[in-house]
């Protein structure tokens, strides 16, 4: 009897061990509360708080007051962001927890005057996400700029201005943009060798390499910068300088080769008239490639709009050396009654060149050459 009782009681202190386990409690809604986060559940705020202010302790209170943190500052909630870190570095057990949570505080606090600021970082918080979220941005892109011009002593108008920056760039209004970064720049306080880093890179992509050469200098120089992020510039920046080189010599010759193709059109000609009619009339292979030219301008519109643009100017030049080279051939037909091997074939040749230099220099306009390369290296991006 007594061992049956026993039994009885064993079973049910395992029972209300069971029934009573605030760890599993603790697990099973820091869960839920982590789906509601990923899915971008208002609710999730509040369910990471009421677990960290559940008691008794468990392993969880100081991840659930992490994560009340995270969520708060990612919705703009600063106030309630401060008071989960304060939670974090009060009752955290986990050392690195907390250095991180006192970290974010120092950040958070610097960022919005320890509460001063935070309407306008919030506000900073949903013009930044309204940029870069789809959609029209040119409104936001110019409430973020008049945000941070009209309020210089924000401690983080420099960053405000380097979000305008970078998403008028994408706007492709990049002379804005630099300037903005400029202005950044100028203002910075820690976050300078950030603003530095993406003004040399601006300036690399609008070719202005001189200014971009001096400001990696700069960064060398500064004892917070990225080293690895500065040696990939400057790789960049040596890239870039070989393609202007390219550039200016490729131009060079398309101006000569231009020059000799008129004084070469003239002189088959006889007069200036002559070659102007020659010219007017197009040529049977411009006829042909005119339509098949249009057909690939119009393919290439539903795709990528600089690959578009590169593919249009490479067809304008195509069909514009065909055009000159066919008046060529008309005219030395009509003056020599025949058109030598050697002579069609030095011209074809030149026509190819410039062609193959003309598509060089579409192509590099809009900086598709990095792209081109990782195209050819790795296959194109599966859809």
């Amino acid at each position: 009897m007594i061992s049956r009782l026993a039994a009885a009681l064993v079973v049910i202190a395992i029972a209300g061990v069971a029934v009573a386990d605030p760890e599993a409690d603790a697990d099973r809604a820091f869960r839920a509360a982590s789906q509601r986060a990923a899915a971008g559940d208002p609710e999730a705020l509040a369910m990471f708080e009421a677990l960290g202010a559940a008691r008794p302790l468990t392993r969880w209170t100081d991840d659930a007051w992490a994560e009340a943190a995270r969520v708060a500052e990612r919705t703009g909630d600063f106030a309630r962001a401060r008071r989960a870190l304060d939670q974090v570095i009060a009752l955290g057990t986990d050392d690195a927890l907390v250095r991180r949570a006192r970290h974010a505080r120092d950040r958070l606090m610097a960022a919005t005057g320890g509460g001063q600021w935070d309407a306008l970082a919030r506000e900073h918080h949903r013009l930044v996400a309204e940029v870069f979220g789809g959609g029209d941005p040119q409104a936001a892109l110019e409430a973020l700029e008049q945000l941070a011009r009209d309020n210089p002593t924000y401690p983080q108008a420099a960053m405000a201005l380097l979000a305008a920056a970078q998403g008028w760039e994408h706007e492709g209004e990049t002379s804005r943009g630099i300037a903005l970064l400029r202005a950044a720049l100028a203002i910075s306080g820690t976050e300078r060798p950030r603003i530095a880093l993406a003004l040399t890179r601006a300036l690399i992509r609008h070719g202005e390499l001189d200014e971009a050469g001096k400001q990696l200098d700069e960064l060398v120089a500064s004892p917070g910068a990225d080293r690895a992020a500065i040696a990939e510039l400057r790789e960049k920046l040596d890239t870039a300088g070989r393609r202007a080189g390219i550039r200016k010599l490729l131009w060079s010759l398309l101006v000569v080769i231009a020059g000799i193709a008129v004084g070469v059109l003239r002189r088959e000609a006889g007069s200036w008239r002559r070659a102007a009619r020659l010219i007017a009339r197009p040529p049977l292979e411009v006829v042909f490639l005119i339509p098949v030219g249009a057909v690939l301008a119009v393919v290439a519109q539903t795709g990528n709009p600089l690959v578009a643009k590169a593919v249009v100017a490479i067809v304008l030049a195509g069909i514009f050396v065909a055009w000159i080279s066919g008046a060529l051939l008309e005219a030395r037909r009509a003056r020599r009654g025949r058109i030598g091997a050697s002579r069609a074939l030095v011209q074809a040749v030149l026509a190819v060149a410039v062609v193959a230099g003309a598509a060089y220099l579409a192509i590099d306009r809009d900086r598709l050459l990095d792209l081109v390369g990782e195209t050819w290296e790795h296959g194109p991006v599966p859809r």
